[in-house]
């Protein structure tokens, strides 16, 4: 009882702590109590690289854990570390567990809240989305009805007139023979306008699609044609109606813009499957594109995409149609593991100030997106045929059986949809020089590995040790097209450009990227990525030690490589920009040492 006096009158019993501070700083607050109760070194840790990563430590700027008195495993992940203690009796050792298992319950917090906001954030994108949605399917219904109604009218109109005209000739003629011209006429009159409302009818309801599928619905539409029309590609087993009837009309439209007016030259229409039904259309010619305005937007509406482009004098329409109009499930990072990064608090809080400035105006919802996505693990597409990974840590993995071409590049690059938000690439196929390029030039960086030159668990495993800088330097990104919507004198404005040119976690990014190309530093490419973090972010991993490298060995080989990284810039015969990577890289050096 003595002893338990003792730690009380320097720290907590752990469930005060708990009950006087606020979730968001409770972890913090359970490694400090602990500090002060056994009188040492706290830290708590996670798996990472070749050695634990400190997620949150007491005194400030614990980078190892070697030598440690005490472990204790932490429910949701991790351990609890005690160095060097002043006490470290029986009592002292039960305040360890104990704190171990109230930082489990702290991580659970933090996590729930996390997802609580991520899910009203959800909530509330959905809400304007389905708002929005609305709003498009009012007008396309209009449209469709104008369609309808313009093409019933104008049939019958031309079509009655005809068979007017041929019944006047009949009775002119006075006579009801096979010879009477004004009846022939008549006749035939009669037979255009059945075949004319058989094409209406089938263009709102075709016969063959519900029991065959859009394909066989689109060949019997192409007979009727008067242009060739050749098809390829298959489009798998059947979907829903709603789908498949969207889809349906959608390339019926294009069909019939394409292969509307006669001529040798085919059209050809391509199906391919994957998370979408697609059809891709070629046809020599300049068709009105405008023609599809309507078609373009019911696509939309469905979630899918319609593109329509002439070049050198050849029609190009593409039609896609995803199976789920939502992304796939996301992974949120692990709290704790967010938290520990300065860049990422830093960008949340811009984040929060975005939000704030923009409440109660249209440009709120840009910038909820942003906050939806910030803590959101990086995405990993696996392009082409690969055993799935299965879920890997800290990762969401998108698996695409489809060309690495610019088509895929363009919906890896984009914001949205399911295939959207891409960080990194690994290809199973041969990437066109144009995906590559695409890659290289996105405004987010996306890294490309290939099979066989990189497992896909350290791609991933890089990934997400990057997680926090990754999300916050793709926030940044976000945040600098939105800023140009507030006032002239805002403060945000400056703010967001000062973290995206000031932060050195994103000039490594950008660093790691250029030697990897083989722009910079090709005679020390090695060393400089591994001090970069391409073997692992923690200080060991950068400086090539061992796991179990005491701390005055980091702090001695990360002094050498700062005197190393700025003889290297000092060389005469170095350039310029490869002297700032040098700078930047001792900088980097000087950052691990303890």
């Amino acid at each position: 009882m003595r002893a338990i006096r003792r730690l009380t009158a320097k720290g907590k019993p752990p469930h005060e702590i708990a009950a006087e501070v606020p979730p968001a700083r409770l972890v913090a607050a359970l490694v400090r109590n602990l500090a002060d109760s056994v009188g040492g070194d706290v830290a708590y840790a996670k798996p990472g690289g070749r050695s634990p990563v400190v997620v949150e430590s007491w005194p400030p700027g614990v980078t190892g854990i070697a030598g440690a008195a005490g472990v204790a495993p932490v429910r949701g992940g991790g351990s609890l570390y005690v160095m060097a203690p002043g006490r470290w009796d029986e009592a002292a050792r039960s305040r360890h567990h104990e704190t171990a298992a109230w930082l489990g319950m702290a991580l659970r917090l933090v996590r729930l809240g996390a997802e609580h906001e991520a899910a009203e954030l959800r909530a509330r994108r959905l809400s304007g989305e389905r708002a929005t949605a609305v709003a498009r399917l009012d007008v396309v219904r209009d449209l469709e009805r104008q369609r309808l109604a313009g093409a019933v009218t104008t049939t019958t109109l031309r079509d009655l007139g005809e068979v007017r005209r041929g019944l006047r000739a009949a009775i002119k003629n006075g006579g009801d023979g096979d010879g009477n011209d004004g009846l022939a006429e008549a006749r035939d009159a009669l037979d255009e306008l059945i075949d004319s409302f058989r094409v209406v009818v089938r263009g709102v309801f075709p016969a063959m699609l519900p029991d065959s599928g859009p394909r066989a619905a689109l060949e019997e539409l192409a007979a009727t044609l008067s242009r060739p029309v050749s098809f390829t590609g298959e489009l798998g087993l059947r979907a829903g109606w709603q789908l498949e009837s969207g889809f349906y009309h959608a390339v019926a439209a294009a069909l019939n813009l394409l292969a509307g007016a006669e001529s040798a030259r085919p059209v050809t229409v391509s199906f391919a499957r994957d998370d979408a039904l697609r059809a891709t259309l070629s046809a020599e010619g300049t068709p009105d594109l405008a023609a599809l305005r309507q078609d373009v937007e019911r696509v939309a509406v469905l979630g899918g995409e319609l593109r329509a482009s002439v070049k050198d004098g050849v029609a190009h329409i593409g039609v896609r149609l995803p199976e789920r109009v939502e992304p796939l499930a996301s992974t949120h990072t692990d709290p704790s593991e967010l938290e520990r990064s300065s860049i990422y608090r830093q960008v949340r809080e811009l984040v929060r100030q975005g939000r704030e400035a923009t409440s109660g105006t249209p440009e709120r919802a840009a910038w909820d997106a942003v906050a939806e996505r910030l803590p959101m693990a990086p995405r990993l597409a696996v392009v082409g045929d690969l055993p799935d990974p299965g879920e890997l840590p800290g990762v969401a993995v998108l698996v695409v059986d489809a060309p690495a071409d610019r088509a895929l590049a363009e919906e890896f690059l984009a914001d949205e949809g399911p295939r959207g938000g891409i960080d990194a690439v690994l290809c199973a196929v041969a990437p066109s020089p144009e995906f590559r390029r695409a890659l290289r030039s996105a405004r987010n960086r996306v890294v490309l590995a290939e099979a066989g030159t990189v497992p896909v668990a350290v791609v991933a495993a890089a990934l997400a040790a990057r997680g926090p800088v990754i999300a916050a330097k793709r926030a940044v990104v976000g945040m600098s097209a939105l800023v140009r919507s507030l006032p002239p004198g805002h403060r945000l404005r400056w703010a967001v450009d000062r973290v995206r040119v000031d932060t050195h976690e994103f000039a490594e990014l950008e660093l790691l990227d250029a030697i990897e190309h083989g722009e910079l530093l090709r005679a020390v490419a090695v060393a400089a990525t591994r001090l970069l973090g391409a073997r692992g972010i923690d200080a060991r991993s950068r400086l090539g030690l061992p796991s179990d490298a005491a701390d005055d060995v980091v702090a001695s080989a990360a002094r050498a490589a700062v005197s190393g990284w700025r003889a290297h810039a000092a060389h005469p015969v170095v350039g310029g920009r490869e002297r700032a990577a040098c700078e930047l890289l001792a900088r980097t050096a000087e950052g691990l040492i303890t």
